[in-house]
């Protein structure tokens, strides 16, 4: 007979064990309650060496319950029992980044993506005042979609806390850490980044040229490496990348890439090229016409003066009624010559309305394009958003806040959609005037409500339909104001609870359910 299932800390069923050194343990266990596959870290709590593994422990979770982003590992739930402590993540089937790089089969989309996300994570965690401390390909995982999320965070910096390790400490993995990191100087978001510059210079070179022979040389060369010299490589890369690389790797963290924000816009922007080709205004096309003419009008005016010149009165009077071509030779080849510059620039005004054509998205017609790109715009629309938001108009990607520059726009109505992994879809129409600066200014934090489901044992939530997540939740359902239909289900219980809640902005609305007490009332 098969052996009976392990039960751990009355909710975890053991399925394989993953990993196991003196003090914690890694299992791929399902959740009871749950219902579902989760990874499951233990503490065991006896003989510890050192008070830090416990603190270290806790403070992991306390720091992945704040965080819930689809680019960071979740924390599902944590506690003691007994003698051990516990976390629950959630299952992500994947390999770490080492592996990634090993297998060298990523395309440059492929890496750029990867990138885009890992910044996505880190400006999650820097807006919450969290600092990793720690990234490296072995904490950046990746699943067989190329999705990413970042994990470990058992070394994090939170931003007004008392934490177990003094801002002075020197914590990380060599050959990822900043300079100032090594001289143990305070920290700040820009070490994730310089961190983060090493991992991509890795992804896309397979090279860590920081690393060296034992941690002293790898230590020296953090303290002294000379980009140009010792990440000879970059000269390799796209140019996007190269410029973001050149930002991230500054010794002198006051000179560095100031979030991890400013680095993304450096990815967002290739990715939109990439999936967007930019249309020339017709003007720029104009120009270059403009020139051709002008010069194909002076040569022929030359070319008049010298043909004038070089026949004689009768030569010139006979040839005004007479279709045959002189018989000086310079005057037929600069004759041809002017018949070729009136050719090619024909041949160029051809060739610039072709490629014209060519940029445009093949499953579009060059009018829905055209909407967003206009050759003399009336107004402008500029967008504040915090905390950030990536720009719809017309449902047409234009860019990340925070922006540079004004949108400009045709005089005009258009919908305007503000998106934000953590918030629900902001959309409103905004009218554009001749003239005039339309600017939209949102705080996310202040339009939006907060749902709380406390719910015993547990149950799925529903709003107008959708699944929205299982409680206990680990922080509250946000939404913007409106009515919702809620529905609460549990497979143990034969009824669900079902209420319309009424959602305004900036309140927090909390229920508190007992399937046990509702069965007994029926």
């Amino acid at each position: 007979m098969p052996e009976p299932a392990k039960i751990l800390f009355d909710r975890f069923e053991i399925t394989d064990t993953l990993k196991k050194d003196q003090h914690t343990t890694v299992y791929l266990a399902n959740h009871i309650y749950l219902g579902k596959k989760i990874i499951l870290k233990t503490l065991s709590t006896d003989e510890l060496p050192d008070k830090t593994f416990l603190d270290r422990f806790k403070r992991e979770a306390k720091i992945l319950a704040q965080l819930d982003h689809p680019n960071i590992i979740k924390v599902l739930d944590f506690g003691t029992a007994g003698n051990s402590f516990y976390i629950s993540f959630e299952y992500f089937e994947s390999r770490n980044l080492r592996k990634v790089i090993k297998e060298n089969n990523l395309s440059v989309n492929d890496k750029i993506s990867l990138c885009i996300q890992l910044f996505k994570a880190l400006d999650a965690a820097h807006q919450r005042g969290i600092i990793h401390r720690d990234i490296k390909p072995e904490n950046i995982l990746i699943n067989s979609k190329l999705e990413l999320k970042i994990a470990d965070f058992g070394l994090a910096l939170v931003r007004d806390d008392l934490i177990l390790t003094h801002k002075s400490s020197i914590v990380g993995t060599p050959g990822y850490m900043s300079p100032e990191q090594i001289r143990g100087e305070e920290l700040t978001p820009q070490t994730d980044l310089f961190s983060s510059g090493i991992v991509i210079y890795e992804l896309f070179t397979n090279v860590n040229p920081l690393i060296g022979k034992d941690i002293s040389e790898t230590i020296n060369n953090i303290l002294n490496f000379k980009i140009e010299k010792d990440f000879n490589k970059i000269s390799t890369l796209p140019v996007n990348i190269q410029k973001v690389l050149h930002e991230l790797l500054r010794k002198n963290f006051s000179k560095r890439t100031k979030s991890a924000l400013e680095a993304l816009n450096y990815f967002v922007l290739k990715d939109e090229l990439k999936s967007q080709p930019v249309i020339q205004p017709e003007k720029k096309k104009t120009k270059k016409t403009f020139f051709y003419w002008v010069a194909a009008i002076t040569i022929i005016l030359i070319a008049g003066f010298l043909i004038n010149k070089s026949l004689s009165p009768d030569e010139n009077f006979h040839n005004l009624g007479n279709n045959n071509k002189p018989s000086n030779p310079e005057i037929t080849e600069l004759k041809d010559s002017m018949q070729n510059i009136a050719d090619s620039t024909e041949t160029d005004k051809k060739e610039a309305d072709i490629k014209t054509v060519d940029t445009l998205p093949k499953d579009e017609p060059a009018k829905e394009v055209q909407e967003l790109v206009t050759n003399s715009a009336d107004g402008k629309l500029f967008v504040e958003v915090n905390p950030w938001a990536e720009v719809f108009i017309n449902d047409k990607r234009i860019d990340t806040t925070p922006l540079k520059d004004e949108i400009e726009l045709e005089s005009g109505e258009y919908e305007l959609k503000l998106v934000h992994p953590d918030f629900p879809l902001y959309s409103e129409k905004v009218e554009i005037k001749s003239g005039e600066l339309k600017t939209v200014k949102i705080n996310f934090y202040e339009e939006v409500g907060y749902l709380d489901c406390k719910i015993f044992p547990w149950g799925e939530i529903y709003i107008n339909g959708t699944h929205k997540s299982t409680t206990p939740l680990r922080k509250p359902i946000v939404l913007m104001p409106g009515i919702y239909n809620l529905k609460i289900t549990n497979s143990n219980y034969d009824k669900d609870i079902e209420q319309v809640v009424t959602i305004n902005a900036k309140d927090s609305v909390v229920l508190r359910y007992n399937f046990d007490e509702l069965a007994k009332q029926q």
